[in-house]
């Protein structure tokens, strides 16, 4: 059962995000950069979602009006995406380390994540982040092709290797010639 105070911001569950508006959205909003505002409205991504659940910052409702808790929406957002959780990790780490994390470029790129101090809206993201999972196979086609995205973005590559036990170790990539 979820229990927050009445003044906790409250998001409405649409599929795999949330939507938000008027104050509680733009306070959301600028506590974190957290989601995206468009036109008074604030969608936030599922482990947007997920993280600000788990720091008691949202109240998650569905279409009925009742209050989801981290588990409910893991529950139901795994269902359609299996690698949520460990998505979840690597997001977390990353917020919880200082930095301002956003989308990636499409689904292997996971993150575009700023310097920690950034102006946002002003500078673009310095990073991005490629999460891999222990123990679980990779072409080299997949890793040429995630390092040619970088270069052509000019941000820096950083691979995200979460292990068994969820801990998560970062490598900076570079491209060596021959």
């Amino acid at each position: 059962m979820v229990v927050m105070s009445e003044d906790t911001p409250k998001a409405l569950l649409s599929g795999r995000s949330a939507r938000m508006s008027g104050p509680d959205a733009d306070r959301t909003h600028q506590q974190g950069t957290f989601g995206e505002m468009e036109r008074g409205v604030l969608t936030l991504s599922d482990v947007e979602i997920m993280y600000l659940l788990e720091k008691d910052k949202i109240m998650l409702i569905d279409r009925d009006g009742k209050a989801l808790s981290m588990e409910d929406f893991l529950r139901l957002a795994t269902e359609e995406d299996p690698d949520l959780w460990m998505r979840y990790l690597l997001y977390s780490d990353l917020r919880k380390r200082g930095y301002v994390v956003k989308p990636g470029f499409g689904p292997k790129l996971e993150y575009r994540v700023y310097r920690r101090g950034a102006a946002m809206g002003t500078e673009p993201a310095k990073y991005l982040v490629y999460g891999l999972v222990e123990g679980k196979p990779v072409a080299i086609s997949e890793i040429a092709a995630v390092s040619s995205s970088a270069k052509l973005s000019k941000k820096e590559l950083i691979f995200a290797v979460t292990d068994r036990q969820g801990e998560i170790t970062y490598y900076d990539a570079s491209e060596i010639d021959f």
